[in-house]
This record gives structure tokens, sequence and C-alpha cells, in this order.
């Protein structure tokens, strides 16, 4: 049975054999969980149905008239993965790529333990599949849930945006902040994507780096200097940042709202069956089917 990367691949070399690389792109975003990927993408993509969960890979595109050719379109090929991070490689290495490659990471500002952990795991699952590939793509970090990390202690939040600066300095890429509750920067996010997918890439005409405000700066532009900080390699940035904010304690995936829902059967024997059966499948290592999913569907 073929997967879904695999078969989402089959129908755009079907609808898009015609097509050159000059006249598409392609975006993979991925990240934290429950940060907003979704939103923001329905919100430029001008979908009207509200967001729903992305359990594992979803496929969606874009398309706009070119208007110097007149008839060409040129078309955006946007992937959004919401499964476990460990798995990434994977999904990397099944994703179709067509023209301008761009990898969108979305970490989650509130959650300030999780941010290094998140961030490290994507940047070095991109970094092992495209290391030696042709189709390298460029690293765009999204701060997502600006409107609680505003509220941080001061001291909290220049921390997290020297440790952003810092690795966005050295994989060359861009960095902006993002809130959907925040008219403003989802606007500067939305037209973020909109030039990736039908522009030239990130316009370099806004830049802002001081800490307590939303931070946008594009690749290039920014130092060690500006950052205050001497020049450093990933491993001391790690150092610095996981000595002032340590990472948080692994925790087990089954969360007390899916304790409660495994308790939906009225004879105990059930329960027992039922629990098991979910057990031997969070060990199952080709299966990243949330349970909650499965839960879901068995209602």
């Amino acid at each position: 049975m073929l997967s879904i990367p695999e078969i989402a691949s089959q129908l755009i070399e079907k609808s898009q054999n015609d097509d050159n690389d000059s006249s598409s792109r392609t975006i993979f975003v991925v990240g934290s969980k429950s940060v907003g990927k979704s939103t923001l993408l329905y919100s430029f993509l001008e979908k009207n149905d509200p967001p729903r969960e992305t359990l594992v890979v979803e496929y969606s595109f874009g398309r706009k008239s070119n208007q110097k050719q007149g008839i060409d379109k040129i078309l955006c090929h946007i992937w959004e993965y919401g499964g476990k991070l460990e798995t990434l490689n994977n999904i990397l290495l099944s994703t179709p790529i067509r023209g301008k490659y761009y990898f969108c990471v979305i970490v989650d500002l509130s959650k300030i333990k999780c941010i290094w952990e998140t961030l490290d795991t994507c940047t070095r699952a991109m970094n092992d599949v495209y290391s030696t590939s042709p189709d390298h793509p460029e690293l765009i970090i999204i701060g997502g849930k600006y409107d609680i990390f505003k509220n941080y202690d001061s001291e909290i939040k220049k921390m997290i945006c020297t440790t952003l600066r810092s690795i966005a300095l050295l994989h060359k890429a861009h960095m902006l902040f993002y809130s959907s509750k925040e008219p403003q920067l989802l606007r500067r996010a939305k037209d973020m994507l909109y030039n990736i997918s039908f522009g030239n890439s990130v316009p370099v005409k806004e830049k802002n780096t001081n800490y307590t405000k939303p931070l946008f700066i594009p690749k290039g532009s920014d130092t060690w200097e500006s950052i205050g900080v001497p020049p450093s390699t990933l491993e001391q940035v790690k150092n610095r940042h996981i000595t002032r904010i340590p990472p948080a304690p692994a925790t087990s995936e089954t969360n007390s709202s899916t304790l409660a829902q495994l308790h939906v059967h009225p004879e105990p024997s059930l329960d027992s069956l039922i629990a098991l059966k979910y057990a031997e499948l969070r060990n199952m290592e080709s299966l990243d089917i949330p349970v909650e999913y499965l839960l879901s569907i068995s209602k």
C-alpha cells in the first residue's frame, strides 16, 4: 500500500509533467505540536473550514498565475508533518521536491524547555537527509505563540532570542516570531509564505533584532556582534542554552486525557484488552498513528 507522500508524489508528477522547476516551489512545515502550523497554512491558503489536527502528513498546494508568462502558473507544494519528530528522516526521504525548497520549523515559544530539542531534532533531520543532496532546502525558523511568550521574564526572553538567533546564524536561516492571535504577526507570516511561494524568497526590507519585540531577521542580516555573544559552534550554543534553561524531562506518551479516554467501556475486562492493544500499537516502530486518533474512530 502506498504511503501518503508516495501517492501525492504520483499525483504531482502526473499533473506537472510539463512544468519546469522555475515555476514550482516546495515548502515542508514541521515543529512543535499544537503550535499553530495548520492555522497559519489554512490562513495563507485562505481555507474557510477550521484547521484539523495533522495526524501524520498533510499535502496542499497553492497556485498563482505568472503575469510575465500569461498562461503559465506558479505552483507551490506544501507538506505539513504532524507525526513524531523521531521519524522525520523517513518522511523527508519520501517527500518529492519540485523547484526551490524551503524547510520551515515552527517552535512553541511558550514551552521554553522544549525549544532546543524540537529545533535541534528538526534541523539535524534536515541536514542528515540533504547534506549531500542538490535539493538542500533554505531554512526558516518561526517562533510560534508569541502572544504568550511576550509576557515572559525579560531575561528568559533575551536568552531564548539569543539561542534562536545563534542557530539561525549557524544554519543561514531566516527567522521570525508569529502568533495566530495577533493580526499583525499573522499577516507578516502570511506575507513571508506568499513571498517564498510565489516571489523571490523572504524580503529583507524588514528587520528587528530587539528581543523585547517580535523578531524578524532575514538570513545573512545578523552577526555574532549584534547577538552579543562570541562566534560559537552549535555545541557551544547548546551548552550556553541548557545551562540557563534545562530541557524538560522525558514524559510518557500517554497523557491524562488519553488515560481518561481508555476507560470508556462499562466492563473492566474490555478496558484491559483495549489498554493492552493500544500498548502493542505504541510499540510498533512502523506505526505512527496517534492513539487519540484510533480512539476517535472506534467510537
